[in-house]
């Protein structure tokens, strides 16, 4: 796995970290799974492939957060597989859009009309045109108790009458926040019990420790042949408890996952990935924080990126320490410590240098 992907994760985990672990064929299967069974088991995975999502003007393309996939799809009788699309809009706000259905409905005309275009580049037989079917399934991760219609006619002002004339999308829709936890890991799937974490986030650190342990318990299980998804898989819980943990409970948490790893070269791994992550997330936030210094150019300013950069190196600042920094009025002497703490290895050099 390249360092400069993990990277990426870690500075866009909140709209980059589903997409990425979707990115493996059977973790699109696991997903599918916990939506419809029955369809996920007559798709080939090993088939499945990303699409390209350049038919999408710029504009559209850079306020979805959606992927797509073509892979072979079987019949009731296991033969004459036909391709589908699989398209799949991952929905982050917690606040309701109510426009979905119609979001949905015009992404599927898109990747339609790219087909007819590719017919016409090409000459083909009228007859011969066959638009592919699209799967369409929304992911919905937010708080909010998803209570929007999915039906086009309800964005219409229009007798009933005329209702049957409105196009409806077929929408599988998925809420994680309001699926049961027993659903969730129905099918024993890895990627499902990496939904489960995701649901339990805002479980204290106690209970969210018990729910982390059964995870990697879970993970523990994948066979030699998924080695690949169980390191993407350990790299997005260990970016997970950094983005979406208290800083104090983290090291709690990151110490769950390798007490549950029996192999000593994967608990090294794991150590490792997580050092690598904490390097980068350090490095970032001496990034952030000097730009943040320099663009605030006051004391306070500087004295709250440097507090900002001791809890992102050292995971604890004292109190005392905190009030003795904003205690500091002298820009130059801010600058001094900022530079101290770079170099620091522990939190108690910082003690001496103040």
């Amino acid at each position: 796995m390249y360092q400069e992907e993990i990277n990426q994760l870690i500075r866009d985990f909140p709209d980059r970290s589903i997409r990425w672990l979707l990115e493996t064929p059977d973790n699109v299967r696991g997903l599918l799974l916990t939506i419809a069974k029955d369809i996920a088991e007559r798709i080939d995975y090993t088939r499945l492939q990303r699409m390209e999502r350049t038919f999408i003007g710029d504009s559209f393309r850079e306020r979805e957060a959606d992927m797509v996939f073509t892979a072979p799809f079987f019949d009731e009788q296991g033969e004459l597989p036909q391709e589908i699309i699989i398209y799949v809009l991952i929905e982050h706000q917690s606040s309701i859009d109510p426009i979905m259905p119609f979001r949905v409905l015009f992404y599927m005309l898109q990747i339609w009309e790219t087909q007819r275009r590719e017919w016409e580049s090409q000459s083909k037989s009228l007859k011969e045109w066959r638009f592919r079917p699209i799967l369409p399934v929304v992911f919905y991760t937010g708080n909010q108790k998803w209570s929007s219609s999915l039906e086009m006619k309800q964005l219409l002002n229009l007798p009933e009458l005329l209702e049957k004339f409105v196009p409806e999308p077929n929408i599988l829709f998925f809420s994680l926040k309001e699926t049961s936890s027993d659903h969730l890991v129905k099918y024993d799937h890895p990627f499902e019990w990496i939904l489960r974490v995701m649901q339990k986030e805002e479980l204290n650190t106690e209970k969210f420790g018990e729910e982390l342990q059964l995870v990697v318990k879970r993970l523990e299980r994948m066979l030699p042949d998924e080695r690949a998804n169980w390191v993407k898989l350990i790299y997005f819980l260990l970016a997970f408890i950094r983005h979406r943990r208290e800083v104090s409970e983290q090291n709690e948490l990151l110490e769950i996952i390798g007490a549950n790893i029996a192999d000593n070269s994967n608990r090294e791994e794991v150590e490792n990935m997580s050092r690598t992550m904490a390097q980068t997330l350090f490095e970032e936030g001496r990034q952030l924080g000097k730009a943040e210094g320099k663009a605030e150019g006051k004391a306070e300013g500087k004295a709250e990126s440097l507090i900002r950069l001791l809890y992102g190196k050292f995971g604890f600042v004292p109190q005392s320490l905190i009030e003795k920094v904003r205690s500091i009025h002298q820009i130059e002497q801010l600058d001094f410590l900022f530079d101290e703490a770079i170099n620091a290895k522990t939190i108690d050099e910082i003690k001496i240098s103040l």
